[in-house]
């Protein structure tokens, strides 16, 4: 008897399963699509760090320049305090959108030259282009016995005041130096002279913490604009 040419059996059907995983290869595309937003947004909200060779800044390579370099520059240890230091300024400062971000682009470090006045440990100026700013170290840092805590806490109080608003340049000098200070230490002693005028318990432990960072977030909100003393008793009230 002749076998048939084609097979007289209907094929086998599809797996039950064939749209789920359709929707397991969709869900897992879109995961992926959404993560690789997210990550391009993070990494907007990132900054340019420059760091300046002393020694190469300039004119004569004094042992102030080269101590910088070692310890500071080659082996890329300032730009991650300025990365940290960041970071910490900018939770502190802007705890949720009502916070309006003051726009930093760029932070440039450098060791400032020997003829900078020796006021300070840290001075903070403005880049060529909107949001950049230079932060320069004084060379007295340099001389501490403990350099590298001392070049770390004037870096966090350099990038303190890159971020913070000044009330259009008229909020009081008194003020901003409070704020530095704590933005760079934590200390609630730093604030102590800014909210004289406040009552304060210093018992109440973490609820004071929380209260002092609302404070002095709510503070550099109000200064974006032009500074008046109702400022601080409205934002530390």
């Amino acid at each position: 008897m002749d076998q048939p040419l084609l097979p007289t059996s209907s094929p086998p059907p599809l797996p039950a399963d064939g749209s789920s995983s359709f929707l397991l290869r969709l869900l897992l595309l879109l995961a992926v699509a959404a993560f690789s937003l997210w990550g391009n947004h993070e990494a907007s909200k990132g900054i340019q760090i420059t760091v300046l060779s002393a020694a190469a800044s300039s004119s004569s390579s004094s042992p102030h320049a080269r101590r910088f370099d070692l310890l500071f520059v080659v082996n890329g240890r300032a730009a991650r305090l300025v990365d940290s230091a960041a970071d910490s300024v900018q939770r502190a400062l802007y705890p949720d959108a009502s916070f309006p971000r003051k726009l930093v682009e760029r932070v440039t470090l450098a060791l400032a030259p020997p003829v900078a006045a020796d006021d300070g440990t840290v001075a903070v100026g403005r880049g060529r282009r909107e949001g950049e700013f230079v932060v320069e170290v004084k060379p007295r840092v340099m001389e501490a016995a403990d350099v590298r805590e001392a070049v770390g806490r004037a870096l966090r109080r350099g990038v303190a005041r890159v971020w913070l608003w000044d009330g259009r340049g008229r909020a009081p000098t008194r003020v901003l130096a409070a704020l530095e200070d704590y933005l760079a230490t934590s200390s609630r002693d730093a604030l102590r002279g800014v909210r004289a005028s406040q009552s304060r318990n210093d018992s109440a432990g973490t609820g004071a913490a929380e209260e002092d960072s609302m404070c002095v977030a709510r503070l550099n909100r109000a200064m974006k604009e032009e500074w008046n003393d109702r400022m601080l008793i409205e934002a530390c009230a």
